[in-house]
């Protein structure tokens, strides 16, 4: 059961240091980055403080909504008009449309809004927590775990140190034995030997 336990969570602990490995190595890259939505203008798809996924692409079509910088701000919209002066984009939830942009000014489009990731951002020292915790109480399962097997190797080896001293024992015995069997019987020779001269 702890060896299962142990296992799940070393699952658990390398899966999400892979994922937080390839979000920062993407990130440093330019190609992913999460924001945080500030205003309703895109209800009630996205509401105002939920976090969405950005992810940069080559080309953008119509009706993808994205994140574009404006004024020193992000702000995140769909596509409704594409033309030569460049994007059109209007908030789900506004009247008018957005003034133009460029592409270069797209930060990238929105794969992934609100739920999971709202969670994973505003709980992320809490997780972070839990996961060592569970590290720390895998560690100490497996720590005693392996103090168990050591001390079972232990016993067996001391088991098996004196049965071989037994058995050294037993050999030295035996030989022995057949050491004064031979003495006995070459004694018993010569008795009848001397038996049979004198006769």
């Amino acid at each position: 059961m702890v060896k299962i336990y142990k296992r799940i969570v070393d699952i658990i602990l390398v899966s999400v240091i892979i994922l937080l490995a390839s979000y920062f190595i993407l990130r440093i890259m330019g190609i992913m980055e999460i924001s945080e939505v500030q205003t309703g203008s895109m209800e009630d798809g996205i509401h105002a403080g939920d976090y969405v996924l950005i992810y940069r692409k080559s080309k953008y079509n119509i009706g993808d909504v994205i994140t574009f910088r404006k004024d020193g701000y992000y702000v995140t919209h769909r596509i409704v008009k594409k033309h030569k002066k460049g994007i059109v984009t209007k908030g789900d939830a506004n009247n008018t449309e957005d003034d133009a942009i460029k592409v270069s000014s797209i930060v990238g489009k929105v794969i992934l809004v609100g739920g999971i990731l709202n969670f994973a951002v505003d709980f992320k020292f809490g997780i972070a927590g839990i996961l060592f915790g569970l590290y720390l109480l895998s560690y100490y399962f497996g720590k005693e775990r392996e103090d168990k097997e050591k001390k079972k190797n232990a016993e067996y080896q001391n088991r098996t140190v004196t049965n071989k001293k037994n058995i050294k024992e037993s050999v030295r015995n035996v030989s022995f034995t057949k050491t004064q069997d031979t003495l006995y019987r070459n004694k018993l020779k010569k008795r009848i030997r001397v038996k049979y001269r004198n006769k």
